[in-house]
């Protein structure tokens, strides 16, 4: 797993980078994205960074609607994919995380974790850790947790 001085030295520079484009979104309030509440958010790691896996994060609602998808190939130079976002509004039942063909789903985080269901500055999401099960095939963890994130 990514140490924390490594996760804030990528966040502090995402942060100058974005900034430095003109393209920030400095403000974090509803209202600046049309009254849509912040965002869900998925973040995904590489939890063997000598390992390398194609990896897509599927997200769905009750409906079957596909909400998010995004596809990685995860190794030691691209090691993660953090805060990707989409909108609350949406309600999301299902993640299904397939990592070299193999298919892992599981329900979205509800109000059976701990940590949840999140305050009112808060949205949940979930990160994602690739790894390896002790007999070599590609395993993932999944963890909810509550952060203030605001989209694009």
């Amino acid at each position: 797993m990514p140490s924390t001085d490594r996760r804030a030295l990528l966040a502090g520079t995402s942060a100058v980078l974005t900034a430095l484009s003109g393209c920030a979104d400095l403000g974090s309030s509803s209202d600046q994205r049309n009254g849509e509440s912040d965002p869900h958010w998925v973040s995904t790691y590489l939890g063997d960074r000598e390992e390398t896996h194609r990896v897509t994060v599927t997200v769905t609602n009750a409906n079957g609607d596909v909400l998010f998808e995004r596809g990685y190939q995860l190794s030691d130079s691209n090691e993660a994919d953090e805060d990707a976002t989409f909108p609350a509004s949406t309600d999301p039942e299902t993640i299904a995380v397939t990592v070299d063909g193999t298919r892992f789903e599981r329900d979205w985080p509800g109000f059976e974790q701990r940590a949840l269901p999140c305050d009112s500055s808060n949205e949940a999401g979930v990160e994602i850790y690739v790894e390896n099960a002790q007999d070599g095939t590609p395993d993932v963890q999944l963890e909810a947790d509550c952060q203030s994130i605001t989209g694009a």
